[in-house]
């Protein structure tokens, strides 16, 4: 026969069992969490007995005259407290605060501030996040002041709960809710949390209303709560019998069994009690029964990369505010100015990759990326960065490649150096089976990385002609990143260039608009789309004016506009096409020779669509670009020709395809020799001064 006067006590394997069991046949059934302090004594909050016995020792001190012992001590000065020693001090806690802080309850307040100050959620609340994230136990209820399930919860990107935290919001605490739910009943801890005799002992009508009809609903796991307290214990026991969902269960620590008020709670509600090792053990324990597929290293590396996201992300928008305030209004550039000063002082490496950005010299640039790594040698992150630099300014690939390297040997993990040097394998060293493994191994480290996949997807597409396998790369892309305008931008673009679906391309430039309207390149991108493939030459003149107010030193946008105001044909327009070249010159970019070839290409058509005969300084500084070489990009004549080159003569048309053929192919530089005029011009330097206008 059962002992109706005692409570059951289970295994720890009995009860995580028996509540992987409701998890699994019982939808309808939710947990609650009931937390006391003992939950947040491993996240470095004392609990509230080391609170109580530092607060005797203080008042020993004080009031105690005749050098008698704390104990001996307690007996006299406290005869109203029955059983008050140094190791029951928990169970008087309220009167100890009341007669620590009397007269000034402030204090007391802000010790408990100091006492929680800083402090991060232990394991044990981390993967209760996990817990209320993945399942539908989303219901905590608790007595302590802290915030640690709101911090846990935030550290994991999970769902931001409801905190009521007054009891005055008690009415917002329903049993059906669309978020997590966090009770606490003795307030916050920035809302004079109750810590007095008559504050813990009692409940207000507000929360017993709530909690009541909660508890019709979702089942109480206890833990770290003492049941010392008059207000939730009271109201548990005033319920009746049955008014509590399932079988409730009290986790205790070796030599901490349940209180007699709590065993009462427990015979009254059919409850069970089973011992613990602690919070953070039976956590993982209960964790690994209700959440599917759980991983304890999976959520410690989501977690690292979610940190690492934020600092790539506030880094990134640090440097674009850094950026833009050099062109921007008077508040922006003083706004560049504060950051630019607050960061010189930084001791990091990221604080030399800002000044890096900020200096318009590339030698000068050069040295700064030495002088940061001088200090910080072993910054993957800044190793990297001075690979791309060498790369992308400096041209020295073997100095690059080997720097990469070093980034990778410095932290084999980091994705996005992987992604990066990837792309540098693609397209510098046009080494593809070495950049195809690259990024492999780069979407391996993050599976998840949105930019990685639309880097492969162009890779996929341009290298490998897979176009298949690349559009499916970008639409895994767009689903995990669906606001990240740039990967809504490539998509665009390959399906322009590689689909011929025009329609959803619009559709894609449009979004890319709509998530960032203040990108030039991505506006530059859709009026070249809207002038080669709509024919709507007004609205794409105005996104090239748009395109160069965003992005005014740009080369693409003033050779994209000359190919716009040649490719229109109305005179007013064509008296426009000499004027941009001269500016695409006067830039003096060689890092942009393809975009000035192909810039002095339209000057050169529209000088002879005015039957003025052939430019020969135009020309002159063509062929000296083709006799130097130069990277090649991505480009399509045929749009402008197809309009164009049907007004010159035969002869002067296969010559202007000859000359686009050998600014899209380096091996179709030697065919214009057979162009008797091209063999006769006199190179000319293509960046300096013009001679004529």
């Amino acid at each position: 026969m059962t002992d109706t006067n005692s409570v059951p006590e289970w295994t720890l394997d009995g009860v995580l069992a028996e509540l992987a069991g409701i998890h699994a046949s019982m939808t309808d059934r939710q947990f609650a969490f009931i937390l006391g302090a003992g939950a947040s004594f491993t996240s470095d909050i004392p609990t509230g007995k080391h609170l109580a016995q530092r607060w005797l020792k203080d008042l020993h001190l004080r009031e105690c005259d005749d050098g008698s012992d704390l104990d001996d001590w307690l007996s006299q000065a406290w005869p109203s407290a029955s059983g008050l020693s140094h190791d029951t001090a928990d169970q008087h806690y309220p009167q100890i605060f009341e007669r620590r802080f009397s007269q000034d309850r402030e204090s007391g307040y802000a010790e408990l501030e100091l006492a929680m100050e800083g402090k991060s959620p232990s394991l044990g609340y981390s993967l209760l996040a996990e817990i209320i994230q993945h399942t539908r136990h989303k219901v905590v209820v608790t007595t302590n002041f802290d915030n640690l399930v709101a911090d846990a919860l935030a550290m994991h990107a999970h769902q931001s709960p409801l905190v009521v935290a007054h009891e005055s919001l008690a009415g917002f605490v329903r049993p059906q809710l669309r978020r997590p739910l966090v009770a606490k009943i003795h307030r916050d801890l920035f809302l004079h949390p109750k810590n007095d005799h008559a504050g813990v002992s009692t409940m207000e009508e507000g929360w017993r209303l709530a909690l009541k009809k909660l508890f019709q609903y979702f089942t109480p796991i206890v833990v770290g709560y003492g049941g010392n307290d008059g207000s939730l214990m009271d109201m548990l026991l005033a319920l009746e019998a049955g008014d509590i969902a399932g079988r409730m269960v009290w986790c205790y620590r070796e030599g901490a069994p349940p209180s007699d008020k709590a065993q009462q709670v427990l015979i009254k509600h059919r409850g069970v009690q089973v011992k613990i090792a602690g919070f953070d053990e039976f956590m993982l324990q209960l964790a690994a029964k209700l959440v599917k597929g759980f991983n304890v290293a999976d959520i410690a590396e989501r977690t690292a990369k979610l940190g690492q996201d934020r600092a790539t992300r506030y880094r990134e928008q640090a440097e674009k505010l850094s950026k833009s305030s050099a062109q921007g209004s008077a508040a922006q550039r003083s706004a560049g100015v504060v950051l630019r000063k607050s960061i010189e002082g930084g001791k990091s490496w990221w604080a030399w990759q800002v000044l890096a950005n900020d200096e318009p010299d590339v030698a000068k640039q050069e040295e700064i990326y030495k002088q940061g790594l001088r200090e910080f040698p072993t910054s993957a992150e800044l190793t990297a960065n001075y690979a791309l630099f060498l790369a992308q300014r400096r041209k020295e690939y073997v100095a690059a490649q080997t720097l990469y390297r070093k980034a990778l040997e410095l932290d084999p993990s980091h994705a996005h150096i992987a992604g990066n040097y990837a792309v540098f394998l693609a397209d510098l060293l046009k080494d593809f089976d070495a950049a195809q493994f690259m990024f492999k191994k780069a979407l391996e480290l993050d599976p998840g990385h949105a930019s990685i996949m639309g880097d492969y997807a162009y890779f996929l597409a341009q290298h490998r002609k897979d176009y298949d396998a690349a559009e499916g790369v970008y639409q895994k892309a767009m689903v995990l990143a669906p606001s990240d305008a740039s990967i809504a931008c490539d998509y665009a673009l390959f399906l322009k260039h590689h689909r011929k679906d025009y329609d959803a391309a619009q559709t894609l430039f449009k979004k890319a608009l709509e998530l960032d309207p203040g990108r030039g390149d991505i506006t530059g991108a859709y009026a070249l789309f809207l002038a080669n493939h709509r024919k709507d030459y007004d609205d794409a003149e105005a996104m090239y004016k748009r395109a160069r107010e965003l992005d005014p030193e740009n080369p693409n946008h003033i050779a994209n506009f000359a190919s716009l105001k040649l490719t229109k044909g109305d005179p007013t327009s064509r008296n426009e096409v000499r004027p941009l070249v001269l500016l695409a010159i006067s830039r003096r970019q060689p890092e942009a020779s393809q975009t000035l070839a192909e810039a002095i290409l339209y000057g050169a058509i529209e000088r002879e669509l005015r039957a003025a005969g052939a430019d020969e300084e135009l020309l002159g500084r063509l062929k000296s670009l083709l006799q130097m070489g130069f990277e090649r990009g991505i480009w399509d004549f045929e749009p402008m020709f197809s309009v164009v080159l049907p007004q010159l003569p035969a002869e002067r048309q296969a010559f202007f395809r000859a000359l686009g053929a050998a600014i899209l192919d380096a091996s179709q530089v030697g065919a214009l020799d057979k162009f008797e005029n091209w063999q006769s011009l006199k190179p000319i330097d293509p960046f300096g001064p013009f001679a004529s206008t």
